[in-house]
C-alpha cells in the first residue's frame, strides 16, 4: 500500500511540473509531508527550466506545499492557497492532543492532503489547511471526539509558535551507520538496534531504512517505532581514537 501511494504522489508531482511548464504559471500542490518533499526535489531533476519551493505557512512547518514553476516567473508574486483555523475547547480545562484534532477534521471528510501542521497550544489547537477547505472546517467542526469546540479563522501570522521539546544528547560513535545513532538517540545497544532496523521499524527523513549501515547526515531526523523520534543537530570532529562527536535532540513531546 506504502508503495502504490508512492506512486501515486510521484504521478501528481511529476504532473505538478508537466503543467506548470506547459501553461506557464505558477501551480502549488496539497500538503506534503517531509518523505514526500525529498520525493519532489529528485524529481524536479528531470524538469529542467522548472523552479520550484516549499512553503508550508508556518516557517517551522513539518508538512509544506510545493509550489513549482518556470522559472522565468520565478520573481512574480504568489498567494500561497493556505489558510488557518483555531480549534478552542469551550471546556477550557479539557486538553486534546493532536491526534485527536487531526481525527476531528479528518472525520469532517477531509483528505490528509488538505490538512497541514496541527499547532498544540493552552488554548487548543491551530490547524493549517488548503484554502479551499477552510471555510467548511470552521462551519462543521463542532466536536474533537466528544469535546464540543468553537472555531475560527485566524491568519497565519497568529498561529502560535510549535514547542519543540527535546532532551539534547551528546556523545561518540565509531561511524555515523543508522543503527550506531539511533542506538545513541534511543539509548539501546547497537547489536539490538540492527535486527530493529531490519525489521522495518525506523524511518530517515519519514522513509522507512531497513539498512543497518545507511550513513545518516546532519539535519536527518530518526522515528522509531515506540521508541519516538530524534535529530542530528551536530556531527562534530573525531575524538583522539577517531570516534565521532555527535549531538542529537530527543524529542519528548
Amino acid at each position: 500500500m506504502k508503495e502504490q501511494d508512492e506512486k501515486i504522489t510521484e504521478a501528481k508531482i511529476r504532473d505538478l511540473f508537466s503543467t506548470a511548464l506547459k501553461n506557464g504559471e505558477k501551480r502549488a500542490s496539497n500538503f506534503l509531508n517531509p518523505a514526500q518533499q525529498k520525493l519532489a526535489e529528485e524529481i524536479s531533476r528531470d524538469f529542467p527550466g522548472a523552479g520550484y519551493f516549499f512553503d508550508g505557512g508556518l516557517e517551522e512547518a513539518e508538512r509544506k506545499i510545493l509550489v513549482v514553476f518556470p522559472e522565468y516567473l520565478r520573481e512574480e508574486s504568489f498567494s500561497l492557497p493556505v489558510k488557518a483555523v483555531r480549534v478552542t475547547p469551550k471546556d477550557r480545562e479539557e486538553r486534546p492532543g493532536h491526534r485527536d484534532y487531526l481525527g476531528a477534521v479528518l472525520s469532517l471528510g477531509i483528505s490528509r492532503d488538505k490538512v497541514g501542521d496541527i499547532v498544540i497550544h493552552s488554548e487548543g489547537a491551530d490547524i493549517v489547511l488548503k484554502e479551499e477547505v477552510a471555510e467548511y472546517v470552521g462551519l462543521n467542526l463542532a466536536k474533537v471526539g466528544k469535546i464540543p469546540v468553537e472555531v475560527e479563522e485566524i491568519s497565519l501570522k497568529e498561529v502560535a509558535r510549535p514547542e519543540r521539546r527535546y532532551k539534547e544528547i551528546k556523545g561518540t560513535v565509531a561511524s555515523l551507520r543508522l543503527d550506531a545513532i539511533a542506538s545513541l538517540a534511543f539509548g539501546i545497544s547497537r547489536s539490538k538496534m540492527a535486527p530493529y532496523i531490519k525489521g522495518e521499524n525506523v524511518r530517515v527523513n519519514f522513509r522507512t531504512v531497513k539498512d543497518p549501515s545507511a550513513e545518516v547526515k546532519e539535519g536527518d531526523v530518526i522515528s522509531a517505532l515506540r521508541l519516538g523520534r530524534a535529530k542530528v543537530v551536530e556531527i562534530g570532529g573525531s575524538s583522539k581514537k577517531g570516534r565521532i562527536y555527535v549531538t542529537l535532540h530527543r524529542f519528548t513531546g
